[in-house]
């Protein structure tokens, strides 16, 4: 949790950051003393909540908050104001004109303003959910729909180049040409089976399967994808119960997260697949959106480079790399976020730069098991 201050006042600012310490143990803390320097450190910073104070000689809270909202980079980031000064309803009503989500006048208590500050924290989660939400929903729709017109097309060119290819002798100089033509018709249709995937609008064949043994089946392949210089380990629970899975949908869902975590390590490391057995209670699955229950949780880690934190919230977008041009489609994480969510999952990932990365996926479980490890 990152909260930066902006107060001209030092001692005001050793209050906040004394209460911060006290009562939320995992927040970081920045202070600037104008708005100026409060400007600077939010772009660069991407803090999750902003602390404003209204009176401040160079730059006011007033000005501060519109600066914040008209630039994209910080429009999002709740503005909670705190003021010592004598204001009547017309300065609380022109704050929260120009953008701040809370209006809080001293005295105050640490409890209140710690309160505030969990609120729009929950807030401003909900706000980035249902943006990704509804900017996956627009781009799935059309994704969805050109991927089954050109299905339809490739099927047209995989027929035909198939049927002269098989009347083409391997002597005669065309049968080259038109085996290409084949190999890379296949390669366009497996591209289109990513789309469909990520639009939902290939449909999954569940079936009942033991979700450690599907993942250890899958090793020889996922070996050979990772190469020689990635050491390859498995953590699997014994006790995991069963799910309903596509088994074809989950082993490409493998494949592009261990391809994702070769790439992130061209030197090579380490790649850990782990599955557990857990019971999540109302707390944990609500942090998650899960229904509380029982779920297998299969964590995908790597030793490479990481990734930076502000690009993380991009990285299930469709199209979205990191790669060079013409090194990546962008497709393979966000078909990696459909195929968890057409089996009611969630996916969520950590990392940091040098640090690796761990993907962390949760699917519902088939049956309880003695062995259930409950999250606290």
């Amino acid at each position: 949790m990152k909260i930066l201050a902006i107060d001209d006042s030092n001692v005001n600012l050793l209050v906040m950051k004394g209460t911060l310490e006290k009562h939320l143990s995992d927040a970081q803390l920045k202070t600037a003393c104008s708005g100026k320097e409060g400007l600077d450190l939010a772009r660069s910073w991407h803090p999750d909540t902003i602390l404003l104070d209204l009176q401040m000689p160079d730059m006011d809270g007033y000005e501060t908050i519109r600066c914040l909202k008209q630039n994209p980079a910080t429009a999002y980031i709740p503005v909670i104001v705190i003021t010592a000064a004598d204001v009547d309803s017309k300065d609380r009503v022109r704050a929260l004109d120009l953008g701040a989500d809370a209006f809080l006048q001293k005295p105050i208590s640490s409890h209140e303003l710690v309160a505030h500050i969990k609120v729009m924290l929950r807030i401003k989660k909900a706000e980035e959910r249902l943006r990704h939400s509804q900017k996956l929903e627009a781009i799935g729709i059309l994704a969805g729909g050109v991927a089954h017109d050109f299905n339809n097309i490739l099927t047209v060119i995989r027929g035909y180049s198939t049927m002269l290819l098989m009347q083409t002798p391997p002597e005669d100089p065309n049968h080259e040409s038109l085996q290409m033509i084949v190999d890379a018709a296949k390669r366009a249709t497996s591209l289109t089976q990513s789309l469909l995937t990520f639009s939902r609008k290939q449909e999954a064949t569940p079936s009942k399967a033991e979700l450690c043994t599907l993942v250890s089946s899958f090793e020889k392949f996922l070996r050979r994808i990772i190469g020689d210089n990635i050491t390859l380990n498995f953590v699997c629970d014994q006790n995991t119960s069963h799910a309903s899975v596509d088994r074809s949908m989950i082993e490409q869902m493998l494949m592009n997260l261990a391809i994702n975590a070769r790439d992130a390590m061209p030197d090579g490391g380490q790649l850990t697949i782990a599955t557990a057995h857990i019971l999540l209670d109302s707390k944990s699955a609500s942090a998650l959106e899960l229904s509380p229950g029982t779920y297998i949780h299969l964590t995908v880690s790597d030793t490479g480079c990481g990734i930076p934190r502000e690009l993380l919230p991009k990285i299930f977008d469709p199209f979205f790399t990191t790669k060079e041009v013409g090194k990546g489609s962008g497709l393979g994480l966000s078909m990696v976020y459909g195929i968890v969510k057409q089996h009611c999952g969630t996916i969520s990932v950590e990392s940091a730069p040098g640090s690796g990365t761990t993907f962390s996926i949760y699917l519902p479980a088939n049956e309880t098991s003695e062995t259930v490890q409950e999250s606290q």
